[in-house]
This record gives C-alpha cells, structure tokens and sequence, in this order.
C-alpha cells in the first residue's frame, strides 16, 4: 500500500485542515499518516486521529535554531513512517520538510501552495528565494487553482513543468445534507436577513468592508445581521472590528461567532455568504457555500473570478467596496431570479468541477506517478 505523509501547521477550524481531511477520507486505498507542528492538538484531532494516523511535531516558527532542531525530529518520524511521497501544505516550510525527507530517505515530497506567497509574505522576493532554494529537495509545486499557479510560474519564476494543478475541492452530498438541515430548524420570527462571511479574522480576509456593506444596507432599509464564523487569532483585531462597528451604529448587526464546527448548517440558514478578501488561494467557504445551496457575493480578485467563473456562479464586486458589495447583496435578497439562477448554477460548478472525488483523483495520480519512477 502507498504511504503518504501529510505535513500541516495545525489542526484548527481552517479550510486547509478540512480539505486535507477530506482527501485523506476520498483516498482510502492509500496509508496516510498526518504531522502537525503546533503545540497544540486543536478541535479537529479526534476526526483526523479517526482517519489516519497522526503525529505532533511542533515547529519553532521564526527561529532558525528552532528549524535545525526540528528537521532532524521529523526525518526520524518520517523514518518510522516510511513514506513514499511527502506533502509539505505549508508553502515555505516546505523547504524545511523537503530537507527533513530527503534526510528520510523519502523519495518524492511536494509543496502545496494554498494561497498566494507573495501576500502573505508582503514580499516577492522571500517566497521566490525559499521556492528556489526548495527546488533540489521537492519535486514539485502544487497549486489549489490557476490563479495562484499563475503567482508560482510568473512570479516566483518556477519553471512551469514544476506546477502542478490540483484544485480544492468540497464534499459536497454530506455538506448539502446538513445546509438543508440547518435551512430546516432555522427559526425566524424577527424578519431580519442572515448574512454569513467565513473567515479566519486575519491580514488576507477583509472584514472592514463586509462591516460597512452591513452599514450600507441598513441605510438602504434592509434589516440585516451578519455573522463572522471563522478562528480568532489576535483579540485585538475582533475588538478593532466590534469598534467600527459600533462607530458606524451597527453593533446590533454584527456577530462574531468563533470557530466553529457547523458551517453548512450555518449556511443552510442564510440567506447570503459574503466573501471579502484581499487574497486567496482557492476559498473553501465558497465552494461550502456553492455544495450549501446559499448564494454568494465575493470580491473581484483572480481566485474568486476563476470559481465563480466570472460572475456566473454568483456576484462579484471590487476589492474594498462596501457600496457594490450592499448593492450586490441587495440584488441576492431582492431578485427571485437572479437568485436561484446563481445558486443552480453555482451547485452544478461545484459537483462537476469543485468536488471532492476530483481533487483526490488529482492528487492519486501525481501520487502514483512519483512512486512509479
């Protein structure tokens, strides 16, 4: 049986932890083992225990003595484990695992990149040098879609025979059977619109302008209330948030609910999915918010354009617009019929294109071809 071994940040509410644990699920037939570097285990550690082995092996980030201790730590895991391919879902931390494998003697490892390096780094020369410089130790890049394929090849410079194409994908019966579930037990008796934006509270999500739509609608007449589903990793940025809030005269219209467990359900009993965002990779709650039957309004960068396939599976506004995006909302929750076209055809997207079975299938055949070489 092939082993694979899985190399993740953490085991937190995140779309990267879900989709991981959903292609370990789709790909039975393979003996997979996870490695996860926080220092805590996380909400998801009894689901993926469930599913595969697993192991914690905390990285000292930012500190380069922290990196030499832990190399050797995770090939003598690696060792143990004896996989045939590595897959580093850390873009950067790759480099470190691509050493950590090779000293295992693990023959192929690859870096996915989930998101665009050259945004969260805020430099394009840090992700470009530790791209390069991971070249010898990984075989190749996977990118989640083609708009950060694209940031791989043009702007980090990886030859274009190194990326590799793998989109996320969703399960999408079991997240449309609890979405319907959700719709079902929804109670509603103050006449108030659900809006739902999932997202950790973060640098690349945009949650200001998702706050000042709600203060856009709420001028427009619309009695709105938007909950924030998604982990909190600086209490201080939640209390910047429930400040402009508050200053904009909406506190009332603003939730945050944390991590959480129950996204479908949550988007079963909405009547809108935002997505404000400065950067992405391929976002998961969109494709969630496709399988969930829930129509979305997102903003206009490459990763969305791409899944909604320019507008067809749902709205799209400007970046940092909180106008066009209460405009575009209004549209959802005023128009029978620009509203179910979206979310039709925003679910047969997901089924056909989107889907869980299909990313795995990516991924057993770059897998398969590694270990036949």
């Amino acid at each position: 049986m092939t082993r694979v071994a899985h190399i993740l940040g953490n085991l937190e509410y995140g779309g990267l932890q879900r989709i991981v644990l959903a292609l370990i699920r789709e790909l039975p037939a393979y003996s997979h083992a996870v490695y996860f570097n926080s220092t805590t285990r996380g909400p998801l550690y009894e689901e993926y225990s469930a599913a595969c082995e697993i192991h914690q092996c905390p990285y000292p980030r930012g500190s380069f003595v922290g990196a030499l201790k832990y190399m050797p730590r995770l090939a003598r895991e690696l060792r143990e484990f004896a996989p045939d391919v590595v897959i580093a879902h850390l873009f950067g931390n790759h480099l470190v695992v691509g050493i950590s494998a090779r000293l295992a003697g693990v023959p192929a490892t690859y870096g996915v990149s989930a998101n665009d390096p050259v945004h969260y780094s805020r430099s394009r020369w840090k992700p470009m040098l530790l791209a390069q410089l991971a070249r010898p130790f990984c075989r190749g890049e996977i990118a989640v879609s083609e708009a950060v394929a694209n940031v791989l090849r043009d702007a980090l410079r990886l030859p274009a025979r190194r990326v590799h194409v793998v989109e996320n994908g969703c399960p999408v019966e079991p997240i449309a059977a609890r979405a319907d579930a959700g719709r079902a037990a929804a109670v509603r008796t103050d006449g108030r619109y659900r809006l739902l934006m999932v997202a950790f509270l973060g640098r690349a999500k945009d949650h200001e302008t998702a706050i000042r739509s709600v203060a856009e609608l709420r001028k427009n007449g619309h009695d709105v209330v938007l909950s924030f589903a998604g982990q909190v990793r600086r209490q201080e940025v939640q209390k910047r948030f429930e400040e402009l809030a508050r200053q904009l005269g909406v506190s009332d219209s603003v939730k945050f609910l944390g991590g959480r467990d129950d996204i479908p359900e949550l988007m079963g009993a909405s009547d809108v999915v935002i997505h404000a965002t400065h950067s992405e990779g391929l976002p998961g709650a969109i494709l969630e918010a496709f399988a969930s039957r829930t129509p979305v309004v997102a903003t206009d960068i490459p990763s969305c354009h791409e899944v909604l396939d320019g507008g067809r599976c749902g709205l799209l506004v400007p970046p940092r617009d909180p106008i066009a995006m209460a405009r575009a909302v209004e549209s959802i929750l005023t128009q029978d019929d620009l509203r179910r076209r979206v979310v039709k055809a925003a679910f047969e997207r997901v089924n056909a294109r989107y889907h869980t079975r299909r990313m795995a299938a990516g991924y057993a055949t770059l897998i398969d071809g590694s270990v036949r070489r």
